[in-house]
């Protein structure tokens, strides 16, 4: 305990923490084990189709938290997460109830829209306990519960399916009633979590968002970098399964070992990293993040067996460790704190666009030009980003970054 900031412990940011884990347990289990086991066994879904429902659910997941960054300011985080969490277990229990593809896309967009609050209300919550010293530090753990979170979804789903799928859905239905219920009994810190009194932070409305968008102005740049890396990652989402067990041949058994290991090595990482950001400046572990990623893909195409495709995911995991970091304390240090959630909420809904986009393109790649094409078109991206972030001038790369005010 010794290691982790005063801060991160306090209980409202350990709860948020905690939340988060179970929410991206349950997302995690579903997009990269229940909905490809589902479309493939159950429904006879395309590659394709199967990305389009997953597509739907990061489109709605992202493009309403701007609005609920917005009311989590102003309402407060817990009334907001709650009623989505509510209807994030709706979501889920209509997607286990699907019988065709056009309800599993249904369910899965409902879900999208529970889960909407879960971020902006999270960063929210541990940016405004942190100091201006530890940014990249408190976003590194914010990363780890995701991580855990989502990392440890499809190894434990994969077991339970053993058993049933009803099984399994109920297990996701329980942890997300059990993410609200923890958001729900844990109180806020009103004096750190400014947003979390109702109304405490609200002006006129022309001028609230006005102040909105003269920030948006002053970053803009950034825009272009949030979509475009994200889009990289959303191609691989609905490919990763069926290329381990096309391509390399490996049971879910096998794959649940190998994403506990790389899992366990970003989380590993992504604190000491943290740190060396919060020291040295987010440019060049960004850079070098994202050229390590496109050349660890590219890498990774080209093995046949699991082991040492695995040693080359080891390298993604170190440069993803690297990126996450370095990226949100760039993001972090270009807001007004007073729009924390408003603020969040736009960059999450960018860079969600981009990861409610991937998904659909990553499938239509597979069945057009093979299994290797989406880690190819993911490369690309990501090592044009790198190469760009180490030359361009970008706001928020250079140690001394103010907030915008």
């Amino acid at each position: 305990m010794r290691g982790i900031p005063q801060d991160i412990r306090k209980p409202f940011v350990a709860s948020a923490l905690l939340t988060l884990m179970l929410v991206e347990f349950v997302r995690g289990a579903l997009i990269l084990a229940l909905l490809p086991n589902i479309g493939v066994d159950a429904l006879g879904l395309t590659p394709a189709a199967i990305g389009l429902a997953i597509s739907v659910h990061y489109f709605f997941d992202n493009i309403l938290r701007s609005p609920m960054g917005f009311l989590a300011d102003h309402f407060g985080q817990r009334f907001v997460l709650v009623s989505g969490l509510i209807v994030a277990a709706i979501g889920l229990i209509v997607v286990a109830r699907a019988t065709n593809p056009v309800s599993l896309t249904l369910g899965a967009g409902i879900l999208g829209i529970g889960t909407s609050p879960l971020w902006p209300s999270v960063i929210t919550t541990v940016t405004a306990t942190a100091s201006e010293e530890q940014k990249a530090t408190a976003m590194g753990y914010i990363y780890i519960a995701w991580i855990i979170g989502g990392g440890a979804g499809p190894v434990v789903i994969n077991f339970v399916l053993s058993f049933s799928y009803r099984a399994a859905f109920m297990l996701l239905i329980c942890m997300l009633l059990l993410g609200g219920m923890l958001a729900l009994i844990t109180k806020p810190e009103k004096e750190i979590i400014h947003g979390d009194e109702p109304f405490l932070v609200l002006i006129e409305p022309r001028r609230y968002f006005g102040e909105i968008i003269v920030n948006l102005k002053q970053i803009r740049i950034l825009f272009p970098g949030m979509f475009v890396q994200t889009l990289a990652i959303g191609i691989l989402i609905p490919v990763l399964t069926p290329y381990a067990r096309v391509v390399l041949g490996v049971s879910p058994q096998l794959q649940s070992v190998a994403m506990v290991i790389v899992g366990g090595t970003t989380a590993i990482f992504l604190p000491i990293m943290g740190r060396f950001v919060d020291r040295v400046g987010a440019r060049p572990f960004l850079s070098g993040g994202f050229i390590l990623a496109g050349i660890g893909l590219v890498l990774f195409t080209l093995q046949t067996s699991l082991w040492p495709a695995v040693s080359f995911m080891l390298l993604l995991a170190l440069s993803y460790a690297m990126i996450l970091p370095s990226w949100n304390s760039v993001l972090d240090g270009a807001i007004d704190r007073e729009k924390r959630g408003t603020m969040w909420g736009v960059f999450m809904t960018v860079e969600g666009l981009g990861t409610a986009t991937g998904p659909y393109i990553g499938g239509r790649l597979w069945q057009a030009f093979g299994p290797q094409a989406p880690f190819w078109a993911s490369a690309i991206l990501l090592g044009t980003m790198g190469l760009l972030y180490l030359f361009l001038r970008i706001p928020g790369l250079n140690r001394d970054l103010k907030p915008s005010t």
